[in-house]
């Protein structure tokens, strides 16, 4: 046999790598549910109810069709009820605090689940839309739960709502490249956010500009975990393998950049959605979920799948349902979600996922999806495993 032929077979015989595993998922709530009474109460606490933004909010409000959101117990700290809404400094301690010690709980349910030590871990990758410091929050999270200092970190920014999603990307990218050097990669994912600490500046800013947002009805708190891993799903004894992340696509609309944002001033952050971005993200799937089935050879009918969709709120769900024509039964999850939890940003589709596995039969196939500022659609194609 020649030497092209040798290298040809020995291509041939080389194994091709594994789909990386889900084998632990944790989510982690305040423990403060606040229902639609509760933002009427405080806006109106703070600001006349015979102002057009105020009737505007209260309107949106109830609207919304959230019947609980968790937020921290600061909601009722007196630190929030000043006449001036806290500062940047004071939201940015608050995340570091209390966002770290939510991150902390969800990430170690994750490993728990999995049977794996935190000194085991790899890589981690994590995400938040609600904070911006530097070492960032990840490394506190890593220190608290007993990460390796050899754990490779990486902490992504700007991507919003999308972050769950974008976060699971880069994690199973990680563990393809790890599988490709004949090494093992346990990889732990993290997102948490803290949207109710921006209530009151969000707020302040209307009552200057008259003009508000549904942010303020809309997010609320929370922090989840997954692990994923490459090659054999684990490695303890207990592991399970909950779902293989068989493919992904991350695409940006054109001429949408402007839609959505999160941009930060002297009191933290402001979010600004525009009224187009339900229908942007509705037109955005269609081709993205193409382009996924038809690369993995999959049915391109869209009620064929459990879909675990980012709840970023009641018109982007019902926009989304309607473009791809998809049954009641197959967003059960993140309809649940939403009403419970509300929009947790980088959070809430990674808690739907969670959700999912644990609400009876359905599909074997998933597509989970979310959207963030550009506009960006993320977008997995997962097995059910269990």
């Amino acid at each position: 046999m020649g030497l092209q032929s040798s290298r040809i077979a020995a291509r041939k015989d080389e194994a091709i790598p594994s789909r990386p595993i889900i084998t632990g998922i944790g989510t982690a709530w305040p423990s403060l549910l606040i229902g639609p009474d509760s933002l009427r109460d405080y806006a109106l606490k703070w600001y006349s109810g015979e102002q057009q933004w105020v009737q505007d909010l209260l309107r949106i409000n109830g609207q919304t069709g959230i019947e609980t959101r968790a937020v921290l117990d600061l909601w009722n700290d007196s630190q929030w009820h000043k006449d001036q809404p806290p500062t940047a400094e004071d939201v940015d301690q608050a995340f570091r605090v209390y966002g770290t010690k939510l991150a902390s709980e969800a990430a170690r349910k994750a490993l728990e689940e999995s049977d794996i030590r935190p000194e085991e871990i790899t890589h981690m990758v994590a995400v938040t839309a609600t904070n911006a410091g530097s070492p960032g929050y990840d490394q506190i999270v890593a220190r608290e739960i007993g990460l390796s200092e050899l754990a490779e970190r990486l902490l992504l920014s700007g991507v919003g709502c999308a972050g769950g999603l974008a976060a699971l990307r880069v994690a199973t990218d990680l563990a393809t490249a790890a599988s490709h050097r004949n090494q093992k990669a346990k990889i732990l994912i993290v997102a948490c956010e803290l949207c109710s600490i921006q209530v009151r500046a969000e707020l302040h800013t209307a009552s200057r500009t008259q003009h508000v947002g549904i942010g303020p009805a809309l997010f609320g708190d929370g922090a989840a975990a997954l692990i994923l891993c490459n090659n054999s799903p684990g490695g303890g004894e207990k592991s399970r393998a909950l779902y293989a992340v068989t493919d992904r696509r991350s695409r940006i609309a054109p001429d949408t950049h402007e839609e959505m944002s999160y941009q930060t001033n002297n009191l933290g952050f402001l979010l600004h959605l525009s009224k187009r971005v339900p229908a942007l993200a509705a037109a955005s799937v269609p081709s993205v979920f193409r382009d996924l089935m038809m690369a993995n050879k999959m049915s391109q009918a869209p009620a064929d799948y459990d879909w675990a969709l980012h709840p970023g709120g009641l018109a982007i769900i019902k926009g989304v349902q309607k473009a791809m024509d998809i049954p009641d039964h197959a967003l059960r999850a993140s309809n649940e979600i939403y009403k419970t939890r509300g929009n947790s940003s980088s959070v809430a589709v990674l808690a739907v996922l969670d959700k999912l596995r644990g609400m009876g039969a359905g599909s074997k196939n998933i597509v989970a999806c979310s959207f963030g500022p550009g506009l960006m659609t993320e977008m997995a194609l997962l097995e059910r495993l269990v």
